[in-house]
């Protein structure tokens, strides 16, 4: 590895790291030893990492290789390879799996890690269950002054994604009303967004009273449990104008197939000859094929459009997620509710599976 003053000195580093064997569903604690930084990759010795609801599909899926998991963390780098020029040692960083500039051009990647009985641990581009990570620069951003160094980690999945979707896939403006499905890590952030956006209504959807206390802290209007009342007929109350009813926006943070559905039932259909109708953004990855009401879509000239990772440029878009916290108007404190150890990381897992977790769990270093 070159450092920046011109000395070029070889490096390893000792991590834990959570590490998934492969037929195995329990993650392990494994020491391992990092490999000095290629060319165009970055040491970030770990603050804290989030944990998305994303990786139980993850955890849960056939592999013949074993995988490391995490991608959203905060840290400090460590190491440099020498084509580096982005960041420096010293610097505080926020990673995220998205890569932080569409106009860099050069394709990411990958991160994989060696274990000790010499085998390969793979990734989905990168890893932040652990002490240290080693990834392409292009999934790391400089941290911008005021950037929490424990709840700033979700900001690199959960409010990208879902505060992106509001922002960035649909612009939802002052005076659109809004509607979001799951009011989880992501969800929540979607909620606040639309709130510091200046839509209204904006309208929590969930079965879970302590996800809705919380959407209801970050910015939400109205709540409804749907577990006891029917979520479109409220929503299409909260929205009833004399133009009809309907939000404009409905972002669907779960992706299931009823959720789509009631999401599309529950925004507004274009009057007639004046143009369209409301839309869907869906942001949760749906586990299974979709099946709509295509007459609605087609009759109510409504859209029904995906969202990946916000459609964010994290290079652009997170200082403006650390500049709402600055000012009070994004809770990260209030977002994170969870917190472990990497040593506790299985029952991170068992709790995110079993509903113990109402916004964003982490785990510390």
């Amino acid at each position: 590895m070159t450092t920046r003053d011109g000395v070029v000195r070889r490096m390893t580093v000792s991590a834990r790291l959570a590490v998934l064997p492969s037929g195995q569903r329990r993650l392990e604690v494994h020491t391992v030893a990092l490999p000095e930084p290629g060319l165009f990759e970055v040491v970030v010795e770990q603050r804290a990492a989030g944990i998305c609801h994303s990786q139980l599909h993850q955890v849960n899926a056939v592999r013949s290789q074993p995988l490391v998991l995490g991608h959203e963390s905060t840290g400090r780098v460590a190491a440099v390879g020498s084509e580096v020029e982005y960041v420096e040692v010293g610097d505080d960083v926020l990673v995220t799996w998205l890569p932080r500039s569409p106009s860099i051009g050069r394709a990411p990647a990958p991160s994989k890690v060696p274990l000790a009985d010499g085998e390969w641990a793979v990734t989905h581009n990168i890893y932040t269950w652990g002490t240290h990570t080693v990834v392409d620069e292009q999934f790391v951003v400089r941290a911008p002054e005021g950037t929490p160094g424990d709840v700033g980690s979700i900001i690199g999945c959960a409010v990208m994604t879902g505060a992106g979707a509001v922002l960035n896939t649909a612009a939802a403006g002052p005076g659109d009303s809004v509607a979001v499905w799951g009011v989880g890590g992501v969800g929540l952030s979607a909620v606040a967004a639309a709130h510091n956006a200046g839509a209204f209504p904006v309208i929590a959807v969930d079965l879970n009273k302590d996800k809705l206390q919380l959407a209801r802290d970050l910015g939400a209007d109205h709540i409804v449990d749907a577990s006891e009342a029917d979520p479109v007929a409220r929503v299409r109350e909260f929205t009833k104008t004399a133009g009809g009813a309907g939000a404009d926006f409905a972002f669907d943070c779960i992706g299931r197939v009823e959720t789509v559905r009631q999401s599309l039932a529950a925004v507004r259909s274009a009057p007639t000859g004046k143009g369209p109708g409301g839309t869907v953004v869906l942001v949760g990855a749906p586990p299974a094929p979709l099946e709509i009401d295509g007459m609605d879509l087609m009759v109510g000239e409504k859209r029904l459009v995906g969202c990946l990772g916000g459609d964010c440029v994290p290079g652009r878009d997170f200082e403006t997620f650390v500049k709402w916290y600055s000012t009070g108007r994004l809770n990260l404190n209030a977002l994170v509710s969870n917190r472990y150890s990497l040593e506790q990381i299985n029952y991170a897992i068992e709790d995110l599976r079993t509903g113990r977790v109402p916004g964003r769990a982490i785990v510390e270093f």
